[in-house]
């Protein structure tokens, strides 16, 4: 091999090495975000945005208690979404909050990789609406290292739940 070729050689093997730190110990998170509709169909969350986040932010109690009426109830509904929406807007801004946010694909899967190990958070908020629903979800979730951790979205883990109907 002549000279320069195993001088170019050396010093790839150095960059490699140098930059093998970088790469190795991250991990990757993968989430799919769904709802049931009333027939009983799992409805994907197409193109929705979700968000990677550091913290959780406060998600306002939904009380809709003495609510009987659709109108009431449907304010109650709109009033907790949007403050959910404004506080979560409000953290935006802060430095080492947003990680990253992606569009899910067309089946409700999104990743994030490359991520140092530790605690995130996933978030989808309004205006987002599935099956006819409006969705709101704040997720915990760990990045572990050389792993990928994965996590449903749905009904069971959502931040603004809907008490059952009186």
């Amino acid at each position: 091999m002549p000279g320069h070729y195993r001088k170019g050689l050396l010093i790839l093997v150095v960059i490699m090495g140098l930059a093998l730190p970088v790469w190795a110990g991250n991990g990757r998170i993968t989430a799919r975000v769904s709802l049931t509709d009333h027939g009983g169909q799992v409805v994907y969350g197409d193109w929705v945005r979700v968000y990677l986040v550091t913290e959780p932010v406060d998600v306002p109690e939904l009380d809709l208690a003495g609510a009987e009426a659709v109108v009431e109830r449907t304010a109650r509904i709109n009033t907790a979404h949007l403050d959910f929406f404004i506080g979560f807007q409000a953290r935006l801004d802060q430095d080492g909050y947003l990680v990253d946010n992606k569009l899910t694909r067309p089946d409700g899967a999104v990743a994030f990789n490359q991520l140092p190990p530790g605690p995130y958070y996933l978030v989808v908020t309004f205006p987002t609406m599935i099956a006819g629903q409006k969705a709101t979800w704040q997720v915990p979730i760990e990045a572990v290292a050389e792993r990928t951790v994965h996590i449903e979205l749905n009904a069971a883990n959502m931040a603004l739940r809907l008490p059952p109907q009186p």
